[in-house]
C-alpha cells in the first residue's frame, strides 16, 4: 500500500471518528491525523501525492468544521448535506424531517431552551440510527435530514421512520410544573438528481395537508409526474372557469352547551362528474399557475353570497399571499362595503412566508372597521409568534388539530395545550380546538378550559344545503 493510500485509510477513520465523537475526541483526532500525516509522507516528491496532503489538510482543518458542522448539534450541516448530494452515483434514499411547534416553544421558553431541544432530539435520532448505514444532518433548527446510500437499507429506514420517529411521544421538561411536547412531520424521497427539492416537496404537501409523512413519488418518471401534475391543472383549471371552485361548511359550537356559534368556509373543487376534492389535491398549482387569488376570490364571493341570505357567522381563510396582493386586498375591502362585516371572521395561516407584520396589522386594522374578527389558524403548529399575536390584537387562536387529538394519550402534549389556553386567556383571545372527534376529546377540551370546538364529532365539512345555509 502506497502512501497515498494510506492518507486515503486514515482520512476515512478519523473523519469517522471526528464526526461520531465529542469536542475533546474531535480536537484529538484533528492533531494526531496531522501528525501521522506528516509520518507516513515526511519525503512527499509526487505531485499528485503533494496534492492530496493539502487537499485533505485544508478538508480537516477547523474552517472546514466551522463551515460543514452545525454549532448546535454538532452534526454535518445543509451545506454538507449538499455537498454529498452532488456526489451521488447511485439511487438514495433522502428524509426531510420538520420539527412541528418549535417556533412557539421559543416563543414560550427563549432560544437557549429551544436549542438544547433540538441537541437532545439529535441525539435520539443517532440512537435509532446506525452511522455506518445512514447520515444524519441538521439542516436548520427546524429541520434535520437522513441519508441512506445503500438500497439494501431504505426498507429498515423507512420502518424506523414510520414506527419510531414519527411515533414518539417526546417531551422536555421546562421546569418542575411544564413539560413540552414536540413531534416530527417528513418528507421522502429516492433517487439520484434533485432528491433534496422532492423531498422538501412533499414534506411542504404533508405539512398543509396535515399527515405524518408524504412520498415523493420517484416510480414516476420526471415526464410522467408532469403529466400528472399538469392533469391535476387542468382539472383545477377547468373547475375554475367553470365556476365549480365551492364552499363546504364545518359547524363551531360552543364548549359550554355545544351551540353552533359560526361555520367554517372550506374550499372544495367540484369535478364534471360531480366529484368532490380537497385543497391537497390542487392547492399547489393553483399557487404556481398564479391564479390563486382569482380562486380565492370565486370561492370569497360564494361565502358572501350565503353570508347574506342567512344569520349566521362564517370564518373565511386567506393567507399572506392575498393580505401581500393590493388588488385582493381592494377587492375584500369592496365586499365588506357591500355585505357588511359583522359576523365575519378571517382566519390567518401564520406561516414563515410573513415577511411584514405592517402590511398584516394594516389589513387586520382596514377588516375590524367593518366589524370583522381575526383568528390565527393552526396556533401551536410550529410558526405562531407570540409577540405579534399581542401586537395584532387577535380575536380567536384556533389551536393545531394535530396537538388536540393527542390530549387524551400524551400528559404533556396536554400540558402544551394547557400553557397556550393560559396565554390566550391572559390576552383576552378566545380559543378554538380542531380536529374534536370524540365524545372523550370533547369533555377534555372543556376541561382544559378552550372556549369552542370543531370537529366531525360536531359535523363533517358539508355543503350548504345539508346545513341549511341556502
Amino acid at each position: 500500500m502506497n502512501s497515498l493510500d494510506n492518507i486515503e485509510r486514515l482520512t476515512k477513520e478519523l473523519k469517522l471518528l471526528y464526526f461520531q465523537s465529542g469536542d475533546t475526541v474531535k480536537a484529538y483526532a484533528f492533531k494526531i491525523f496531522k501528525e501521522l500525516l506528516h509520518e507516513i509522507a515526511p519525503d512527499t516528491q509526487s505531485e499528485s501525492e503533494s496534492f492530496a496532503k493539502q487537499e485533505i489538510v485544508c478538508e480537516m482543518s477547523e474552517e472546514y468544521i466551522q463551515k460543514n458542522i452545525d454549532n448546535i448539534t454538532k452534526l454535518p450541516n445543509r451545506i454538507s448535506l449538499v455537498s454529498d448530494l452532488v456526489l451521488l452515483k447511485e439511487e438514495a434514499m433522502l428524509i426531510i424531517l420538520h420539527v412541528n411547534q418549535l417556533n412557539s416553544l421559543k416563543e414560550l421558553y427563549g432560544f437557549e431552551f429551544t436549542s438544547e431541544l433540538i441537541f437532545k432530539k439529535a441525539q435520539d435520532l443517532q440512537r435509532v440510527m446506525n452511522h455506518n448505514e445512514a447520515t444524519l444532518y441538521n439542516l436548520n433548527l427546524q429541520e434535520f435530514a437522513v441519508l441512506v446510500t445503500n438500497k439494501n437499507m431504505f426498507e429498515k429506514y423507512f420502518l424506523i421512520l414510520k414506527h419510531s420517529i414519527l411515533m414518539a411521544n417526546d417531551y422536555e421538561e421546562y421546569d418542575s410544573n411544564n413539560y413540552v411536547h414536540t413531534d416530527f412531520t417528513a418528507g421522502i424521497a429516492y433517487g439520484v438528481q434533485n432528491i433534496f427539492h422532492h423531498a422538501d416537496l412533499v414534506l411542504q404537501e404533508a405539512l398543509i395537508c396535515k399527515v405524518n409523512f408524504k412520498i415523493y413519488k420517484s416510480n414516476l418518471s420526471e415526464k410522467e409526474l408532469q403529466k400528472e401534475k399538469l392533469h391535476r391543472l387542468k382539472v383545477y383549471k377547468n373547475a375554475l372557469h367553470t365556476g365549480n371552485i365551492i364552499p363546504y361548511f364545518q359547524p363551531i359550537v360552543d364548549t359550554k352547551d355545544n351551540s353552533v356559534i359560526k361555520y367554517e368556509a372550506l374550499a372544495r373543487l367540484e369535478t364534471d362528474n360531480a366529484e368532490i376534492i380537497t385543497p391537497c389535491y390542487f392547492l399547489d398549482v393553483t399557487k404556481e399557475d398564479k391564479t390563486f387569488e382569482y380562486f380565492t376570490r370565486q370561492m370569497m364571493q360564494k361565502v358572501f353570497n350565503i353570508f347574506s341570505k342567512n344569520d349566521v357567522g362564517i370564518s373565511i381563510n386567506l393567507n399572506y399571499q392575498n393580505i401581500n396582493s393590493v388588488t385582493m386586498v381592494e377587492y375584500i375591502k369592496n365586499r365588506l362595503e357591500k355585505y357588511g362585516g359583522e359576523g365575519i371572521t378571517f382566519e390567518i395561516l401564520e406561516t414563515e412566508d410573513i415577511l411584514d407584520y405592517d402590511i398584516m396589522e394594516a389589513f387586520l386594522k382596514m377588516v375590524k372597521t367593518y366589524g370583522c374578527k381575526v383568528s390565527i389558524d393552526d396556533f401551536g403548529s410550529g410558526y405562531s409568534n407570540f409577540t405579534n399575536i399581542i401586537k395584532l390584537h387577535i380575536d380567536y387562536i384556533k389551536i393545531d388539530g394535530s396537538l388536540i387529538e393527542k390530549i387524551n394519550t400524551d400528559k404533556n402534549v396536554k400540558h402544551m395545550v394547557q400553557g397556550l389556553v393560559v396565554f390566550a386567556k391572559n390576552a383576552n383571545i378566545k380559543t378554538i380546538a380542531e380536529f374534536v372527534s370524540t365524545q372523550e376529546l370533547a369533555d377534555t377540551v372543556n376541561e382544559i378550559g378552550i372556549d369552542y370546538m370543531q370537529g366531525y364529532f360536531y359535523g363533517e365539512p358539508k355543503s350548504p344545503e345539508f346545513y341549511g345555509l341556502i
